[in-house]
């Protein structure tokens, strides 16, 4: 397990191989919020800030040190990301995340779920 330097930015389009499986997660759900972010277009009141908050602790939770870089060749929606990150998230052997792992993840896929209920009532 080889130790990378902190506060490192990462693509999702990276080479998988060259990531390890939880700092993919992390930039699913750090890219996630980020598109929320932009979504929300500078409105303070955006109800979009909430989620892309939420996604942001959990990120900060799991790994406070890594950062999705701004891609422009991202054409995942958000809730794709989100979708990813669980994958990923699912597939990290117990002695390799923090051990409150379990709690980022059921917290994720609970905010996964509000967020396609709410999505699912745009017009």
């Amino acid at each position: 397990h080889v130790m990378t330097d902190q506060h490192h930015v990462t693509s999702a389009n990276q080479p998988a191989a060259e990531l390890g499986t939880l700092t993919r997660a992390c930039v699913h759900i750090d890219a996630a919020a980020r598109q929320l972010e932009t979504a929300a277009g500078g409105d303070a009141f955006s109800p979009l800030l909430v989620p892309a908050g939420q996604l942001a602790l959990i990120r900060g939770g799991i790994d406070p040190t890594i950062r999705a870089a701004a891609d422009p060749n991202d054409h995942l929606e958000f809730i794709a990301h989100v979708d990813h990150a669980l994958t990923l998230l699912d597939n990290v052997p117990a002695s390799e995340g923090p051990p409150d792992l379990l709690v980022w993840t059921l917290r994720l896929r609970d905010l996964r779920d509000e967020l396609h209920a709410a999505w699912a009532q745009q017009p």
